[in-house]
């Protein structure tokens, strides 16, 4: 059996897109994650070309010292880059394999679905640059999140950014991946299925949020140093 993936149709046609999976071939779905993977790629060099994140380099422009700063953008866009390999790799391949641990579904089948939380993630990451972009300047918490409004009430940093990491995209991931996995699950284990799902996508959060405060940039300087 042979199946031609169409990315918005097999999303909306969750039953008949898993049995494709489980017992038949998918045409077409390597070239979509591949363009999937230069977007992500494009995204992330798009926003450091633009200079998300480089705040900290324009003292160096700034005290007339051009060339240590071109040398450090170009660093910086390389490190990006890796980044950007980085970010996607994990969210790929480095949760789809935790699923499949959780849920013993074949690694291959959730990939498939996993290609739509790579669209969610690069829709989101995309809509929120073009409104940094429109209005010159960045946030440290996405618009996405609750965390701006937690900020309110809550003065923990490591708290902020776990929330912060609960955004949109989130909640369509937990929808779109119950919707699909639950299909190769039995009735009686659905429940534990989004159970599974949602303390993964809370452990990530809370992980992210520790380290997020944590002076990275300043430890690997004083080791390059």
């Amino acid at each position: 059996m042979f199946y031609q993936y169409k990315f918005w149709h097999s999303l909306m046609h969750p039953a008949y897109f898993t049995q494709a999976v489980e017992q038949g071939e998918i045409r077409g779905y390597k070239k979509r994650s591949f363009a999937v993977f230069i977007l992500f790629l494009l995204l992330f060099i798009v926003r450091e070309f633009w200079g998300m994140g480089t705040e900290s380099l324009t003292t160096l422009f700034a005290s007339n010292h051009p060339t240590e700063y071109y040398t450090a953008r170009l660093l910086s866009m390389v490190g990006v880059i890796a980044w950007g390999v980085i970010y996607y790799c994990f969210h790929y391949y480095g949760v789809t394999y935790l699923l499949h641990l959780l849920t013993d579904i074949p690694y291959k089948w959730i990939q498939k679905v996993q290609l739509y939380v790579m669209v969610f993630l690069l829709i989101e990451k995309t809509i929120l640059f073009a409104v940094f972009y429109a209005v010159g300047y960045t946030t440290n918490f996405s618009f996405f999140s609750l965390a701006p409004i937690a900020q309110q009430v809550i003065d923990k940093d490591y708290v902020l950014f776990a929330i912060n990491q609960l955004t949109v995209a989130t909640v369509l991931t937990i929808i779109v991946q119950y919707t699909f996995l639950s299909k190769w699950e039995e009735w009686s284990d659905r429940k534990a299925l989004l159970a599974k799902i949602i303390g993964l996508y809370v452990v990530m959060a809370i992980f992210i949020g520790m380290i997020s405060v944590l002076p990275l940039q300043e430890w690997i300087t004083r080791g390059l140093g």
